[in-house]
């Protein structure tokens, strides 16, 4: 009789919502176990944590990246078109400047609703500067009146007219360097330095290097420290009379108006100029996005493994409770519970502790984010490009960590409940 009303009321209140209340109450009513009371808390708070970490890395490791595309997307290269050795007019590295002029791709930059927002010709060379003893290597890029006019409103210092340099003078050789090249030399607009070119030229008495004197004509802020290291310009009057080359270029740059589809313009400009090669911000800076990819992805497993010691608690936790309700497992068998509904009690249990640490953990995290967003405690030091930790929002990274969490715990449910499952009831009645 009381068989029959067991199974009728598991048929009324269906399989799930009874053993899950079972389960509920058996992870309840630990009364007589403190420590295995002990070891769920340690569960949860461990899942807790490593939902916390993984979430916290993630999202700082994504805010980086965030900063550096938005530093790339002030800057004025997004597409970068650079001759082949099958390009018309190829000479080492450089191109007539007219043999882009095109009518598909003239109409193409020029239209009014062409997605490139600027177009430079540029002539590039790597050269050294010598700076009194201090020398270092550049990349030294002659660029059009227009684009000097950008790097003034960049320019973190720049040649008064009432200097000593007339304006005639400073045009002619004036050179712009990035900041971080002028901190690591001891730059200041006004100072003297010689350019040295690689290439050489033909003197009395056989090959000369190329020398030219320029002046410090400004210091120009990009918020990326690889670009102010490296980079300097000049006019391109400047650099053609420099390396003896008139009316020739290595390259030009585009700045597009939606950073985000600079891929599908550069692809477009391919294929109208099959002969010259054209890469996007993307390509350009692809080692440096890879690298960025490997270390989120490295930070993730590795924090996963705190989730996995944590499920090893749930395992213990799960074995001990079995343990414990050997007496009340063999007395639901005897009144018709099958093997999988006691099983499911105690996957239940290991559902529910996941479930809270993982939500708790989620919970947790978002604060941290939070706290690191708007309380800017934790400084970096110099050679990051910010001083302070960037942090983003992404609902992906929450899903995705938590459902891995809640993988792993079910996973770590599996065998604790199999092990219930399998209890002979005599066994459990006579030594329960």
């Amino acid at each position: 009789m009381v068989k029959n009303s067991i199974e009728g009321t598991m048929v009324h209140l269906g399989y799930r919502p009874w053993t899950c209340w079972v389960g509920f109450r058996y992870l309840k009513s630990k009364k007589n176990s403190r420590f295995l009371s002990f070891i769920t808390l340690l569960s949860m708070m461990g899942i807790g944590l490593g939902v916390m970490a993984m979430i916290v890395v993630l999202s700082v490791m994504d805010g980086f990246e965030s900063e550096l595309k938005k530093r790339m997307m002030s800057s004025d290269l997004h597409v970068l078109i650079r001759p082949r050795p099958d390009s018309p007019g190829f000479d080492m590295g450089f191109v007539p400047r007219s043999s882009m002029d095109r009518a598909d791709i003239s109409a193409f930059l020029d239209s009014a609703g062409s997605p490139v927002e600027k177009f430079w010709p540029v002539i590039a060379t790597e050269a050294i500067l010598k700076a009194g003893r201090k020398v270092t290597g550049v990349t030294l890029k002659g660029v059009t009146k227009d684009r000097i006019e950008q790097l003034k409103w960049q320019g973190a210092e720049i040649l008064e007219k009432k200097d000593e340099v007339d304006q005639k003078n400073t045009e002619s050789t004036g050179l712009w360097v990035g900041q971080e090249l002028a901190m690591e030399m001891g730059l200041v607009p006004g100072d003297h330095l010689t350019l040295v070119s690689p290439t050489e030229m033909e003197g009395p008495l056989g090959g000369i290097p190329r020398l030219k004197r320029f002046y410090i004509h400004g210091i120009y802020r990009s918020g990326l420290p690889e670009q102010e290291l490296h980079i300097t310009y000049a006019s391109e009057g400047a650099v053609r009379s420099f390396l003896r080359r008139s009316d020739r270029v290595s390259q030009w740059e585009l700045k597009v108006k939606n950073f985000d589809q600079a891929p599908q313009v550069a692809a477009q400009i391919q294929s109208m100029i099959p002969q010259f090669q054209v890469q996007d911000w993307f390509e350009l800076n692809s080692h440096l996005f890879a690298s960025l990819r490997l270390e989120r992805l490295s930070m993730f497993l590795i924090l996963a493994f705190i989730v996995v010691v944590a499920s090893f608690n749930i395992v213990t936790t799960l074995t001990l409770m079995v343990l414990e309700k050997k007496k009340e497992i063999s007395i639901l068998k005897a009144m018709g519970a099958t093997k999988s509904q006691i099983g499911s009690i105690f996957f239940a249990e290991g559902i529910l502790i996941g479930s809270v640490g993982a939500g708790g953990g989620g919970v947790l995290g978002f604060l941290v984010c939070l706290i690191l967003k708007h309380y800017e405690f934790i400084t970096l030091p110099d050679i990051y490009y910010d001083r302070t930790l960037p942090v983003t929002f992404n609902p992906i990274y929450y899903f995705v960590v938590t459902l891995c969490a809640m993988v792993i715990v079910l996973l770590a449910c599996l065998y604790p409940s199999r092990k219930a499952a399998q209890l002979n009831p005599l066994t459990g009645i006579r030594f329960g």
